[in-house]
C-alpha cells in the first residue's frame, strides 16, 4: 500500500493513501459518495467497476474524503485517462482534505506520461499540466416553479397538445440501437466498444436500482425518444438520450425530461439535474432551455508520449 503523504491538519494527522482496486472497501466508498453533495451517481463503485475494472483511488483517513484514479500502463508508457461515461472527478467528502489530495495528484502526475481528465481547477497545482477550460450544465430545482424558463414551458405545452404524454420504460435492446442510429445520422457516432459499454452500464445500474430508461411512444407503439438516467438522492444525471423526427416535431424530449424531474422532485425537493454538459454552444444552449446554468471546470492535460504515439492519443 502506497502512502501518498502524511500531513497535519490543525492537530490531527492526515493519512492519504493510494489504494489499488483490490484494497478499496466499496461499502465505505459508496457511503462517502452518497454523503457528498458534489458527487454524482457515476461515482458509485458499481458504475466505476464497469467503466474501468482496475480503477484505484486516493483515500484520506478512513474514507473521510476520496478521489478516483484511472491509471493504466501500455507497453512502457503510463496513462491517467478518464474513461467514457465518467464526466468529472473531484475530491468527494470532507473538503478540508482538498489541499492534501491536490499534493498527491501533483506527485502522481510526475510519474505518468499521459494525463487527460476533467476536474476542478483548484486541484491542478502542477505547472507541467495544461488546464483547458470545460463546462457542463446543472439545473437546481426551485420549489413551486413548474417551468424554470419560458422556452421549456412553451415546449411542454406543445408536447401536451400532441397527446403523446404517456411515459414507458424503454428496453435496453431498443434504446442502444436507437441512440446509435441517431448518432450515426448526426455524423458523431460512438466507437463500437462504447455502445457495448453503455449497454453493460444500463444493465448493471438498472439491476442495482439506480438506473432507468424512460421514453414516449407514438400512436403505432414505436418509441419516439428515450432518456437514460442514473439517480441517487439529491442528484440525477442524464447519461444519454435519443429522439426521432416525430419527437422533435412535438418537443417530446422536453416533455420527457419534465415528467421525470416532476416524478423525482415529488420525493426529493433538494434534487439537482446534471446534464453532462457540453462546450458545443448548440448543446449547451439546449440544456439551458431547461433553466440549467454553466458550471466551470478544467481538462487536466499532459502528453509526454513519443511523437508518433501522439497521433493516436490526444485530448
Amino acid at each position: 500500500m502506497y502512502v501518498c503523504t502524511l500531513l497535519r491538519l490543525t492537530t490531527q494527522l492526515i493519512l492519504v493513501q493510494l489504494l489499488q482496486h483490490t484494497q478499496i472497501d466499496f461499502n465505505k466508498w459508496d457511503a462517502c459518495i452518497l454523503r457528498a453533495s458534489n458527487a454524482d451517481p457515476f461515482l458509485l463503485s458499481s458504475w466505476l467497476n464497469v467503466v474501468e475494472a482496475n480503477w484505484s483511488a486516493f483515500v484520506a483517513d478512513d474514507y473521510a474524503a476520496v478521489f478516483p484514479i484511472f491509471q493504466t500502463k501500455k507497453m512502457r508508457w503510463s496513462f491517467f485517462d478518464l474513461p467514457n461515461f465518467v464526466q468529472k472527478l473531484s475530491v468527494y467528502g470532507d473538503a478540508r482534505y482538498e489541499k492534501e489530495i491536490a499534493e498527491c495528484l501533483k506527485e502522481l502526475h510526475a510519474t505518468i506520461d499521459y494525463v487527460c481528465y476533467t476536474t476542478d481547477e483548484r486541484l491542478v497545482e502542477d505547472v507541467t499540466i495544461k488546464r483547458i477550460p470545460r463546462r457542463h450544465q446543472i439545473l437546481q430545482l426551485q420549489e413551486g416553479v413548474r417551468f424554470p424558463t419560458k422556452v421549456w414551458g412553451r415546449n411542454i405545452r406543445k408536447a401536451e397538445a400532441s397527446g403523446f404524454t404517456e411515459l414507458a420504460a424503454v428496453p435496453i435492446d431498443v434504446f442502444v440501437p436507437a441512440l446509435k442510429k441517431e448518432l450515426i445520422e448526426k455524423g458523431n457516432p460512438y466507437k463500437k466498444a462504447d455502445y457495448i459499454l453503455l449497454e453493460a452500464l444500463a444493465r448493471q445500474s438498472i439491476h442495482a436500482g439506480y438506473g432507468f430508461i424512460e421514453g414516449i411512444k407514438d400512436e403505432a407503439g414505436a418509441f419516439t425518444c428515450g432518456q437514460f438516467y442514473i439517480y441517487m438522492k439529491g442528484r440525477i444525471y442524464l447519461v444519454a438520450c435519443f429522439s426521432n423526427e416525430r419527437a422533435r416535431e412535438h418537443s417530446l424530449l422536453h416533455y420527457l425530461l419534465y415528467k421525470i424531474i416532476q416524478q423525482k422532485y415529488g420525493l426529493d425537493t433538494t434534487m439537482r439535474v446534471h446534464f453532462g454538459g457540453s462546450n458545443i454552444p448548440v448543446i449547451a444552449d439546449f440544456n439551458k432551455n431547461f433553466g440549467a446554468t454553466d458550471e466551470q471546470f478544467v481538462l487536466a492535460y499532459k502528453n509526454n508520449l513519443p511523437f508518433w504515439f501522439r497521433i493516436f492519443k490526444h485530448a
